[in-house]
């Protein structure tokens, strides 16, 4: 997710190697809510922009879909922690 100050959410994700991808699905969920509620198709693209959707109010995620309609797990943002400089921590995670 890109931090600009905005109520539309910019996505950008890294592309699946699988040689049999369809496309990918964009997920997500209120803030409240335990499961993903949501989500919509949105080609064989890396990068999408949720429109009027504040990243402020959702959580989002993405899965990969192959041609035969199979969908990876959902990945989504990790907050990075704080640490003492020098330190590397991951910045993504899937459920």
């Amino acid at each position: 997710m890109t931090a600009r100050l905005s109520n539309d959410t910019d996505l950008k994700w890294e592309a699946n190697k699988e040689p049999d991808l369809a496309g990918y699905e964009i997920v997500w969920r209120d803030t409240t809510s335990p499961v993903w509620t949501n989500s919509k198709p949105v080609g064989n693209v890396t990068t999408f922009t949720m429109k009027g959707m504040s990243k402020d109010n959702y959580f989002f995620g993405v899965r990969a879909v192959d041609k035969d309609g199979n969908r990876s797990v959902v990945v989504y943002p990790k907050p990075l922690g704080r640490t003492a400089p020098g330190v590397n921590t991951t910045t993504s995670s899937s459920p």
